[in-house]
């Protein structure tokens, strides 16, 4: 396994996630490091009785960490879902999870059996030892082929959504997340450094310092840039709107300061780009 020097944020909406993942198959669901190190599991889900008891009685242990270890590999390398039987009869199930396209860690989903399997041979295992192996081999969640490709389609689509709405993240990228979904949120309204660093647990000179060093900008710069994106996106959809309507939409009190400010970062007058947005969209449609 690569031995790479990163570090994964991971927000407490995943530890839900997996815990309800883990309740409707009656699986157990973790969330590794990409060095193998456990984050998260659902359900705090042990081992199941059937995988202990091979452990412990056959001294299986470390053939289970190194096969771990090499389909982790395995699906670092192919980018792809691998599901595979282990040594001792059980299905298992590992998904990497890449974050602004690194290799961050992996979501492993397994400990159960697909229709037709059965627990291996156990040479030198008593018949007391068989009978309860056995036992305990069929109690595990049992699927068909086609659900547990379906399984696996869920498992894509966790994924993708713990991805999309950076529930995990690169720890060095933490900040310039909350920064980035607090301004999204609130930057309509009237709101102010302290209150931001307030709800993000830092200083106002820790905020200040970061902004200037991430995005080159101040508090007010951002926010400033935020609602003329929201502007533009307004006219871009409504191109009949008028120049105080998108100003009080994209959260300016006084349409004419709205217009300074659209001209001194935008290069030209509000007004003469709600012109071309309309020219450019009648256009389109006379195509």
């Amino acid at each position: 396994m690569q031995n790479m020097p990163i570090e994964l944020f991971l927000s407490d909406e995943i530890q839900a996630l997996l815990d309800d993942f883990a309740a409707l198959l009656e699986v157990r669901v973790t969330f590794f490091s990409i060095n193998g190190d456990y984050l998260r599991r659902g359900k705090a889900m042990r081992n199941c009785d059937y995988c202990r008891n091979i452990q412990n009685e056959f001294g299986q242990w470390e053939q289970c960490v190194s096969m771990d270890n090499d389909k982790r590999e395995e699906a670092l390398n192919s980018s792809q879902i691998i599901s595979y039987k282990c040594h001792a009869g059980l299905r298992e199930c590992i998904a990497p999870v890449r974050l602004r396209g690194v290799p961050a860690g992996f979501v492993m989903m397994g400990q159960f059996r697909l229709e037709g399997d059965k627990m291996p041979r156990l040479p030198g295992a008593s018949p007391e030892q068989l009978r309860r192996l056995r036992a305990e081999f069929n109690a595990l969640p049992c699927f068909s082929e086609e659900k547990l490709q379906a399984i696996l389609g869920m498992l894509r689509t966790l994924i993708d959504y713990i991805t999309l709405r950076e529930l995990a993240v690169l720890k060095g990228d933490r900040l310039r997340s909350e920064i980035d979904k607090y301004i999204e949120r609130h930057a309509l309204e009237d709101i102010k450094l302290p209150d931001m660093a307030k709800k993000l647990g830092r200083s106002v000179s820790s905020i200040s310092q970061f902004l200037r060093k991430n995005y080159h900008t101040t508090f007010k710069g951002l926010v400033l840039e935020n609602r003329l994106k929201h502007a533009e996106k307004y006219w871009k959809e409504h191109p009949d709107a008028t120049v105080a309507e998108v100003a009080f939409t994209a959260g300016f009190s006084d349409q004419f300061y709205f217009s300074r400010v659209f001209h001194r970062l935008r290069g030209l007058p509000p007004g003469r780009y709600r012109t071309e947005i309309s020219k450019l969209k009648k256009s389109v449609q006379n195509q």
